[in-house]
Order: C-alpha cells, then sequence, then structure tokens
C-alpha cells in the first residue's frame, strides 16, 4: 500500500457551492449591501494521494486524493476527491497531477441569519451581522507529485 503513496504541492480552485461568502457588508438606507465577497479562492494546497490503478507503462494512474489549505487557522480548508496523475517516464518518482472533488471551508463567513442581501433589515435591527460557518464548495486542483516508490526498470541481464 505505502508503494501507491505520494505526497504533492498543489495549486486549487474553489468554488463556493453554499451561501454566498462575504469579506464585508454594508447597510445603506436600511437595505443590506454586500460590499465583498469571496466565493471563489484559489491558494496553496499541499496534497496526499493513493494511486489505485496504474497503466500505460505505469505512467498513468488514478486514485483518491486528501488536501488541507493552510491558514491563519491552521488548517482552512479540507479537500477530498479523485485524481488522475502522469509520469512523463515510468522510473520517474514525480508525477503531474489533476483532481476534482469537494472542499469543506472551516471559517466560512457569511450573513446573519434573518439577513437577505439587497432587502431591507428586519424590525429592530440596525447593523448587517454576519457568522462564521463551515461552508461546502467545489474543488479543482492542479499539483505535482512525489511517489513513495515509483517502479524502476528491472536490470537488464545478458545472456551468454
Amino acid at each position: 500500500m505505502f508503494q501507491r503513496l505520494g505526497f504533492g504541492l498543489g495549486l486549487g480552485w474553489t468554488h463556493n457551492l453554499g451561501p454566498r461568502r462575504v469579506d464585508s457588508v454594508t447597510v445603506v438606507n436600511r437595505i443590506v449591501r454586500i460590499d465583498n465577497e469571496r466565493n471563489d479562492l484559489v491558494r496553496f494546497m499541499p496534497e496526499m494521494h493513493l494511486w489505485i490503478d496504474r497503466w500505460d507503462e505505469q505512467r498513468w494512474s488514478w486514485g483518491p486524493f486528501l488536501t488541507v489549505a493552510p491558514g491563519s487557522r491552521i488548517i482552512d480548508a479540507v479537500g477530498f476527491g479523485l485524481m488522475m496523475g502522469y509520469r512523463p517516464h515510468r522510473q520517474d518518482q514525480y508525477s503531474f497531477n489533476v483532481g476534482i472533488g469537494g472542499t469543506l471551508d472551516l471559517d466560512a463567513r457569511v450573513l446573519g441569519d434573518g439577513l437577505i442581501a439587497n432587502e431591507p433589515l428586519p424590525a429592530r435591527e440596525t447593523t448587517a451581522r454576519t457568522k462564521q460557518t463551515t461552508a461546502a464548495g467545489l474543488l479543482v486542483l492542479f499539483s505535482v507529485g512525489w511517489d513513495l516508490a515509483a517502479p524502476h526498470h528491472p536490470a537488464h541481464t545478458e545472456r551468454q
């Protein structure tokens, strides 16, 4: 199993699938206005993958991956999904990978309960509240990976 394990450093794009993630909110004439959103993020993400199957002389592989997004809270997001990898030569220990999956952002900021963008504040409210929550998203990851034990060509011996 450890022969199929690999690690990599990737560039991930996440797209929010839940409530709009906000950076700043204002109230103008009692109407809630979102000034800045963060629904699409690009970030560096270390990843770990496990190759289930290899083909084309062991150069192409696929399998599950797990990734994290480091940040201000040590880990800001966790991602998972399926990845495909390509090694230019069979004996190479590095691979170029692309993965698709889901992500959980552990510290997403959204509008507070009862507040709706571009709508009036609820009765007796004077400011636009936000709250921190966990949010789901789509993840596309491009990485350069390192396989712990890439297959090597056996030494050729001459028959005499």
